[in-house]
């Protein structure tokens, strides 16, 4: 049964990159499926932790906001002559922040997850616009020189990017921390039913 959803989530990719691959001649190169990864990497890495959400039982509204907010802000610092790893890390630490603000207003005052992520998706778009009301490119040889070196060469002109790469190992840590650690056994056991895993001793706050 832990198995079911999996499958039928990687059936319906399945099905639509063939379909995908029958409607459009290109579609099924190695260029196409390179890039449905590297493209979407963020949305994936996204995914993974709503996952843990989803299955502790909670809901968050906020993930695309924040994701927008951080990522503007990450740019507005590199343009100002922010070292990229500092400003990448500020970012993660703000995320990280922002996260744990919610999630104690949701557990200290047993306040609906729906509406307290529902604020905070309103108030990081809000902060993203303080921040620049318009998108930003990044041009830094941090992406363009050392980023782009990590990428994994799969032929002259093609190659799989580091992006892609970071999305795998993000799946695979959270597989391995969902299935095989005691925090993943109290993520399931909390989205179970709260009651049931205080009683069991399961951190319920921490968590």
């Amino acid at each position: 049964p832990q198995v079911i959803p999996f499958a039928a989530s990687a059936a319906v990719l399945v099905i639509l990159y063939v379909v995908g691959c029958v409607a459009f001649p290109n579609f099924g190169s190695a260029r196409v499926l390179i890039n449905l990864f590297g493209d979407n990497a963020f949305l994936g890495v996204a995914a993974v932790g709503a996952t843990f959400v989803i299955l502790s039982g909670g809901i968050d509204l906020s993930v695309g906001a924040v994701v927008a907010f951080t990522t503007i802000l990450v740019a507005s610092l590199i343009g100002h002559g922010f070292p990229p790893v500092a400003a990448i890390a500020l970012a993660l630490v703000f995320g990280a922040a922002f996260g744990a603000f919610m999630g104690t207003l949701i557990y200290v005052f047993r306040l609906p997850p729906f509406l307290i992520t529902l604020g905070g998706m309103f108030l990081a778009r809000g902060l993203g616009f303080v921040v620049h009301e318009q998108s930003l490119a990044i041009n830094h040889s941090f992406y363009t020189e050392f980023v782009s070196g990590l990428s994994i060469p799969v032929s002259e002109r093609l190659a799989i990017p580091f992006t892609a790469v970071c999305f795998v190992l993000v799946v695979v840590v959270a597989t391995v921390l969902a299935r095989w650690t005691a925090f993943g056994r109290n993520v399931y056991a909390l989205g179970s039913s709260e009651d049931s895993a205080r009683l069991m001793g399961v951190p319920i706050g921490r968590t």
